[in-house]
């Protein structure tokens, strides 16, 4: 018995020794870590003119919401809906 359940644990843990495993995360240098980070340049947009920036995400908004509202609508119109019905 006390055979069989180190088999099956040796097992175990060389099914977890994987190569093609995720391995950790590179280590980065103390310096670039504890560095200030650096914005990214469309940012200066928002600085600039914040009014313009979200002047446009009310817009993009405002369009996903009225895409999203002609998604709810049928997908087939009702002459085409009553002449599948009539066929059937």
């Amino acid at each position: 018995m006390k055979n069989t359940l180190f088999l099956a644990a040796s097992l175990l843990a060389l099914t977890a020794c994987d190569k093609q495993a995720n391995t950790y995360p590179a280590l980065l240098p103390t310096a670039q870590v504890l560095a200030e980070p650096v914005l990214p340049t469309h940012s200066t947009d928002a600085i600039t003119s914040p009014e313009s920036v979200d002047t446009q995400a009310k817009a993009r908004a405002d369009a996903l919401r009225d895409r999203a509202q002609a998604l709810k609508k049928p997908v087939i119109d009702a002459e085409t809906r009553a002449r599948m019905q009539k066929n059937q």
